[in-house]
């Protein structure tokens, strides 16, 4: 197995080969942890999301198409598995307690859930891909250049998309009702299947 490609090892793992996952595994278990170490600050986390991506190799390996480059393929997998992730972080508002908190303490709590809450909300008016770009450009610090790369994209495009979500969470916070779902480009009651 070790002489064969990788998409020639995908192909055979989607058609039952468990000596052709034992070697993908072997190829890309290195790769796949270090991708989510270097982007998740705790190791028990990153090996988590390690795990979860295998098993949504496994979940989806029927879907495989061996005429695009695996490796850009598995790694569009690790990318929704980290981006998952850190859209759980977002919704838990994990807030430590202290045994006995002041109700000073538990304002401030309530205003870090409200503000998660509310940045939560605002992410999911965005589309996929401008709140992708803003939670691993500005949370995650990774660079515009990278993520174009990683997206297919020009790396002015990434910052326009970037700059438009921006404006966007400026305006919603400084105007809440604002936080309408971007407009469908189709009247109502038709869609791009219909005709």
């Amino acid at each position: 197995m070790k002489d064969r490609g990788d998409a020639e090892l995908m192909a055979l793992y989607a058609g039952g080969s468990r000596a052709a996952f034992e070697e993908l595994f072997r190829r890309y278990e290195g790769r796949a942890f270090h991708f989510f170490r270097r982007r998740i600050s705790s190791d028990d986390r990153a090996h988590d999301l390690y795990q979860e991506l295998f098993l949504r190799l496994h979940r989806f390996r029927d879907r495989y198409d061996p005429e695009r480059p695996f490796a850009a393929w598995f790694f569009q997998i690790a990318r929704h598995v980290l981006f998952d992730e850190l859209r759980r972080g977002l919704r838990s508002a994990a807030i430590p307690l202290d045994d006995a908190p002041t109700p000073a303490a538990d304002s401030d709590a309530e205003q870090r859930i409200d503000s998660r809450r509310e940045l939560e909300r605002t992410l999911g008016t965005l589309p996929e891909d401008a709140s992708h770009i803003l939670i691993h450009a500005k949370l995650l610090g990774r660079d515009y250049r990278e993520l174009a790369v990683e997206m297919g994209r020009s790396a002015d495009a990434v910052k326009q998309t970037a700059s438009r979500a921006m404006r966007r969470l400026r305006l919603a916070r400084d105007s809440p009702d604002s936080l309408e779902p971007p407009a469908s480009p189709f009247p109502r009651g038709s869609s791009p299947q219909a005709g």
